[in-house]
């Protein structure tokens, strides 16, 4: 009897838990449903981001198999062009400063090997943080609103750390210094407050800390990743891109990690949000039957 009993109650969970998980996912606000496609090329594309009052996107296409290439969107017509026209070598992960003053990237300069380069848009002044010895390289910079300070990731003590530099590349800081990986970060408006990702607690979950690197807070707890935090021009939302229902969909929340919000639903992957300067569109590189390319989607307020 006690066999029959448990027999009968694992095949009713069995079919019960999956349809108690497809509940809970449609029971979580949608917010976008249309895409408006941006690019048609189908080539591998990153790093999207707005300019020019969200007049020009920047965002790095795969110009062949070993060299990925910045380029520029005029949004207003639809013609695109390199934003480096004689770059030589791999260039990706773009950032710029809310004053247009500045914008910083990550430039290959050997196998694994990659620098972080700070230059005025307007100007001739560059400078760069070079690589360290060996296989290693900067990931992700971002640009404090008031253009004096530029963020980046590297993994100069075994896991990845997010450091601070002044616009000359110098005045090194580290703001974290702990367990797994940080990647990714991006300042409020204010400059008070920097929004990142980390495995940490043992998964990809976005977290909030001061600009110098204190007080801070976790704000998703799912057991997928959430990567790629991005903050609204206004400083009130995050969107990031989340795994939580098993595929790459784009979410919003707010600066606290309240109101959560899904914002596409597609069988094929959905990456790399950018906020427009409207607070209203995101553009996003999205997996479309193979290809892939640019689209932008409205969001709820």
């Amino acid at each position: 009897m006690n066999t029959r009993c448990s027999n009968l109650s694992y095949r009713i969970a069995k079919w019960f838990c999956p349809v108690l998980l497809l509940f809970g996912l449609l029971q979580m606000p949608v917010i976008s449903a249309e895409e408006l496609r941006l690019t048609s090329d189908g080539r591998i594309k990153r790093d999207p981001v707005f300019i020019d009052n969200g007049d020009t996107l920047v965002y790095v296409v795969d110009e062949s198999s070993d060299k990925m290439r910045l380029m520029r969107r005029n949004m207003r017509d639809g013609s695109t062009e390199p934003f480096h026209k004689n770059a030589p070598k791999s260039e990706f992960s773009p950032a710029f400063s809310a004053n247009g003053q500045y914008y910083a990237f990550i430039q290959s300069r050997g196998n694994l090997s990659l620098a972080l380069v700070i230059r005025e848009l307007q100007g001739v002044k560059s400078s760069e943080v070079k690589p360290a010895g060996g296989f290693s390289g900067m990931r992700s910079p971002a640009i404090s609103p008031q253009g004096k300070r530029v963020l980046y990731c590297f993994p100069e003590k075994g896991s990845q750390q997010i450091w601070s530099v002044n616009m000359e590349a110098q005045d090194r800081k580290a703001l974290t210094d702990g367990q797994g990986i940080d990647n990714w970060p991006a300042y409020t408006p204010d400059g008070k407050t920097v929004i990142f990702g980390s495995t940490r607690d043992g998964n990809y979950e976005i977290y909030s800390m001061q600009s110098d690197g204190k007080e801070v807070k976790r704000l998703t707890n799912s057991p997928m990743q959430d990567i790629r935090p991005v903050i609204s021009h206004d400083g009130k939302r995050i969107a990031f891109i989340s795994q939580r229902d098993g595929n790459r969909e784009l979410y919003v929340m707010n600066l606290d990690g309240s109101g959560l919000q899904r914002v596409t639903r597609h069988p094929d992957r959905d990456d790399y949000p950018a906020w427009h300067p409207d607070g209203k569109r995101i553009a996003l590189v999205s997996e479309r039957a193979g290809r892939t390319d640019l689209y932008m989607v409205e969001v709820s307020p």
